[in-house]
């Protein structure tokens, strides 16, 4: 490796994209707000809690011989993520939260609440951008709903948080997504 200030990135903006389940990541992102269709922009999320990719699971273990205390490392059981708070109450935002589906769309534009939340499968293409530069995440299927419960502040946003948990994908040999260098002016 060497030093490279030109793959460095602060992530002082992004977008968050969601797709039908296994949509293909785009061939080529030249601009982060149009990655092309089928890609539908989620709108705004928070800024004060910020977007958080999660790694949850279990350390690896070091086991050992009698002749070799450390003989070798398991291979941990790891679930990854992605954590973000919309700031949007509109139709996409609060079907994702309440795990409610196309069918809980009421035709005075309101949400109909299931019981059971059932996760909503999304692709998902989150790009952080910073200046010219930007970094694509890709993942073709990601469990989206409600994380959290909804706090409520007279002098913030109204957020909802949402959990997307990343899952395997036949589209990409059962991987969980792709992540590209950064990319932009120089690239």
């Amino acid at each position: 490796m060497t030093l490279d200030a030109t793959t460095t990135i602060i992530p002082g903006t992004g977008y968050i994209y969601l797709a039908p389940p296994d949509t293909p990541k785009p061939v080529t992102i030249t601009d982060p707000l149009a990655p092309g269709s089928p890609w539908g922009n989620l709108g705004h999320t928070s800024r004060d809690n910020m977007p958080e990719l999660t790694r949850d699971g279990d350390d690896p273990t070091t086991l050992g011989s009698w002749q070799s205390a450390k003989l070798r490392q398991t291979s941990p059981d790891v679930e990854y993520g992605l954590t973000f708070n919309s700031i949007q109450a509109d139709a996409a935002s609060l079907q994702l939260y309440f795990g409610a589906g196309p069918e809980a769309m009421r035709p005075d534009g309101s949400i109909r609440i299931p019981v059971k939340p059932t996760p909503q499968i999304k692709a998902l293409l989150m790009i952080m951008v910073d200046g010219s530069h930007f970094v694509p995440l890709w993942h073709p299927r990601v469990s989206l709903l409600g994380a959290d419960a909804v706090s409520l502040d007279p002098e913030n946003w109204f957020e909802l948080p949402i959990k997307g948990t990343f899952l395997a994908s036949s589209l990409i040999g059962g991987a969980i997504g792709e992540w590209a260098t950064v990319l932009g002016a120089s690239s």
